[in-house]
């Protein structure tokens, strides 16, 4: 619906900046979100690395504590022999486990692989020793030692049994979490990012980053003693005790239990999403400006198109009735105002055209009426001239037999000088051409109209008869390749006028040109059932737009006065009378080359 357009323009260039700004909110909302996303699956991708090197630690304790159960000194509870066995095992593990004890059924320890660390691994208490040998399975015993010193341990105990599963001790492997600590803190992760890994019961025993403040604590964040191990959530975010929101990757342990979580701050993914940010940043400002721009763009254009219809309507009222470009004005009224306007103009346009477009079929179908009547007035004239010309050279034709006749009588006289003989011989020749001219005349002149027998190379001969010193006069050079020797069956005079139209053309086209371009060319040929005369020329040519006129009725290319429009219609007629086929083609010379074909007998 239409508004005007002081409504318009400030209502779209609010919703303009709105829809913008709530765009760049959205996108730069789901860029953060999805970078998030990202750091859940590389917490998780890390915890199982974690995980995996646990287990492996883990794995490596459980088999050095089945290799020592089965030797028959650690079953007699024998602490010097058990001594030797557990060393050598130690020494070629990894810094992790340091340390093994043995102790017996009542938890009094028998002995040590190496001597204990006292205010750790001396912390050991017997009824947990006791509690591992009577529980008869493995179990993992409590944190050990001071964490602000950085020295704190584990303990994992394994039952000895003799047979009929009766317990006579207890095997003790001691894990020293400050070694793994060093290790978890290795593992390359983002500035800020944490890998902790707890017990069961929710309490920290290793944590790569400030351990002093948080082993032996309870677990940061929600996870806690409250909540069973298989319920923690693979991930989630959370914040912990020193103030810093982070996304955790949450993976069991199973030969803890244990929890491993690793950590990376959320700011991680701020700091990732802030390139994209500043360039959305960018854009929406760079769109901002548009939106300004656009609105004064709009406003401003507004106010031109209305004086752009006061204009229109004073064009109209002076006569212009010129059609109005199509454009959009931007306002309902303005475009309902503008097609009536245009409707209006078209209107008095058609009704002029109307008008102009009579008068001018009335004058020219005036004009054709004089050309045709003069074309008739030419034609009977033509025709006058035919027959004056047939009755003359009957006339000349007397005289020139008598001048031959005694040509050749004084030839016969022996004692004439040899100047003399050359004289005679020049007057029977030309006396002879001239007959052969008045004799094509009268044969030009002559209403023939019933075919008879006729060849190619006689029609182009007598033709040639007729134009041959004309030719001459203007240094046209002219080329005859007469190859036909069949026989058409037409009317000789019919075809001599089409090939003198043909011939006359091709002078006319040369004639301009400098003397290497004055040239034609005849040629005649046979093909199997019929007889083909072709007269090509060096000129010009003919413009491909006036080729399928050429033909036609009163169309002529020549300037006003030198043709009249009907040489090619009427050799186009007698053609197709005689069954044949007349064309035009553009010689490879550029030039024009008309020919005919006609049937054979």
């Amino acid at each position: 619906m239409a508004r005007p357009l002081r409504q318009q323009i400030p209502v779209v260039t609010a919703l303009l900046v709105i829809a913008v700004l709530t765009a760049l909110f959205f996108a730069s909302r789901a860029t953060y979100d999805e970078e998030i996303e990202h750091l859940r699956s590389e917490t998780l991708a890390m915890t199982s690395v974690v995980v995996a090197y646990l287990e492996r630690h883990l794995e490596t304790a459980d088999a050095v504590a089945t290799v020592v159960i089965e030797d028959p000194a650690v079953r007699r509870l024998d602490a010097r022999a058990a001594t030797n066995v557990l060393r050598p095992l130690l020494q070629g593990l990894n810094a992790v486990m340091r340390n093994a004890v043995l102790a017996d059924a009542s938890g009094r320890i028998v002995a040590w692989a190496v001597p204990p660390v006292p205010d750790v691994e001396g912390q050991v208490a017997p009824d947990w020793l006791a509690g591992v040998a009577s529980a008869g399975r493995r179990s993992i015993g409590p944190l050990l030692g001071d964490a602000d010193d950085r020295t704190h341990v584990v303990v994992m105990g394994y039952p000895i049994a003799e047979a009929g599963n009766q317990a006579v001790g207890m095997l003790g492997v001691v894990v020293h979490l400050e070694s793994l600590e060093s290790v978890l803190a290795g593992i390359p992760l983002p500035g800020g990012s944490v890998i902790t890994i707890s017990d069961e019961n929710g309490t920290v025993v290793a944590r790569s980053l400030d351990a002093g403040r948080y082993v032996g604590r309870p677990v940061e964040g929600s996870l806690d003693a409250a909540r069973p191990l298989r319920r923690i959530p693979p991930s989630d975010v959370r914040t912990g005790r020193d103030g810093v929101e982070r996304v955790f990757g949450n993976v069991i342990v199973e030969r803890g239990p244990w929890l491993a979580s690793v950590g990376i701050p959320t700011s991680v993914a701020a700091a990732r999403t802030g390139p994209i940010f500043r360039r959305n940043v960018s854009i929406t400002l760079g769109a901002l400006a548009a939106i300004l721009g656009l609105s004064l763009y709009f406003s401003r254009s507004w106010l031109a198109a209305m004086d752009e219809v006061a204009r229109t309507a004073e064009r109209v009222a002076n006569g212009d009735l010129s059609p109005l470009e199509p454009r959009d004005l931007g306002a309902v009224e303005l475009n309902q105002l503008r097609g009536s306007i245009a409707g209006m103009i078209n209107n008095l346009r058609e009704a002029r055209e109307a008008v102009s477009a009579q008068m001018s079929e009335e004058r020219r179908i005036r004009e054709e009426k004089e050309s045709l009547q003069r074309q008739l007035i030419r034609q009977e004239r033509l025709a006058a001239i035919g027959v004056l010309v047939s009755g003359v050279a009957h006339e000349l034709n007397n005289p020139l037999q008598a001048i031959l006749g005694f040509a050749e009588l004084l030839q016969m006289q022996e004692d004439l000088p040899e100047a003399v003989q050359r004289d005679l011989s020049l007057i029977r020749r030309e006396s002879t051409r001239a007959s052969a001219i008045i004799r094509n005349l009268q044969r030009f002149g002559r209403q023939t109209t019933e075919p008879s027998p006729v060849r190619l190379s006689d029609v182009v001969a007598s033709v040639l008869e007729l134009r041959q010193r004309k030719i001459g006069a203007q240094s046209i050079r002219l080329d005859i390749e007469d190859q036909s020797e069949a026989v058409v069956s037409a009317v000789f005079t019919e075809l001599q006028q089409v090939v003198l139209n043909f011939v006359i053309n091709a002078e006319q086209a040369v004639a301009r040109h400098d003397p290497t371009r004055r040239r034609i060319k005849i040629r005649t040929s046979d093909a199997r059932n019929s007889a083909r005369l072709e007269v090509e020329d060096y000129g010009d040519g003919v413009q491909p737009d006036d080729e399928p006129k050429l033909f036609q009725p009163f169309f002529t290319t020549k300037p006003v006065g030198e043709g009249t429009g009907l040489g090619l219609s009427v050799s186009y007629g007698i053609i197709t009378s005689h069954g044949g086929d007349i064309g035009y083609r553009r010689s490879h010379h550029g030039g024009a080359l008309f020919y005919f074909e006609l049937p054979t007998k």
